[in-house]
């Protein structure tokens, strides 16, 4: 039975109407600023946070100071102290409490400051500022590979496709940079909010220490970020060098080039933040 020309007069609009459809979806996807999108949104929702897990970390901080300070007087008062002992103990008690509440009440606030410090100092230092951010580094990779597809010909179909696979290699790679960069913001805004928690351990001298570790994993992860802008800032100026210098047509030698520097800082990137930021710890 053949099929009406009313039915196949639908169906062809209705695939043409998909097709177009497609097109103007795909057309809303953008590549500049992929990663500064997702951190944005995994900033907004850590900040979120604070409020509800400060309270619970101050609940936690009075509940073990109030355990330590009738801990520490009982025993004073087993020992038959005098009055100078209780004083003085009730002033080291004070000192310390009020010290370590300090530090729970502006957690957030401090580590932020000491991330975001001495991120601007690395940036500063190599001259990109505070400006410099996840996507800037992957969005020169896209322009490479756009570039070599805009360039790519039938007419030379091994040089095309060799320039599309090494430009889809530096692509990949600058993207791994800039993941890495990303997991160390994201871990920055995660820890200053979601680790306030252990802040809470400050309230009792047996359990400060956790309070104290905080402190040094927020400045861990604040040198490796300023390692990371350091590698990455001088690395992004050797990459925009590079793509400036570009011939118009699709050159191998070129791009074997920019696939190099794109290897030797992704190894930078990996190895050197992590043991700097190792010097944090140890203190």
């Amino acid at each position: 039975m053949n099929t009406p020309v009313v039915l196949k007069s639908a169906i062809v609009q209705m695939l043409l109407w998909l097709a177009f459809f497609s097109i103007d979806a795909q057309a809303e996807i953008n590549n500049s600023g992929v990663l500064d999108n997702v951190l944005a949104r995994y900033a907004a929702a850590a900040s979120a946070w604070a409020g509800v897990i400060t309270a619970r970390a101050s609940f936690l901080f009075w509940t073990l100071a109030v355990i330590s300070m009738v801990w520490t007087f009982g025993m004073l008062a087993l020992r038959k102290a005098d009055l100078g002992d209780f004083y003085a103990e009730f002033f080291r008690f004070t000192v310390f409490a009020g010290f370590f509440w300090w530090l729970l009440t502006n957690g957030p606030r401090f580590a932020t400051d000491i991330m975001d410090s001495l991120r601007t100092l690395g940036g500063m230092a190599t001259g990109t500022g505070a400006t410099l951010t996840p996507s800037g580094i992957v969005d020169i990779g896209f322009d490479i590979f756009f570039k070599v597809l805009d360039q790519s010909s039938l007419w030379s179909p091994v040089d095309s496709a060799a320039g599309i696979l090494i430009s889809a290699a530096i692509l990949i790679i600058l993207a791994l940079i800039g993941v890495n960069m990303l997991v160390l913001l994201v871990s920055g805004w995660i820890l200053s909010y979601a680790g306030v928690f252990f802040l809470g351990f400050g309230g009792s001298r047996w359990t400060s220490d956790m309070a104290i570790g905080y402190y040094k994993t927020v400045l861990n992860i604040a040198a490796q970020l300023f390692t990371m802008v350091l590698l990455v800032g001088i690395g992004k100026s050797f990459v925009d060098q590079y793509y400036a210098g570009m011939s118009a047509g699709i050159s191998l030698k070129e791009l074997g080039v920019m696939l190099i520097v794109a290897v030797v800082l992704f190894a930078l990137v990996t190895k050197l933040p992590s043991l700097i930021g190792g010097l944090a710890m140890g203190g």
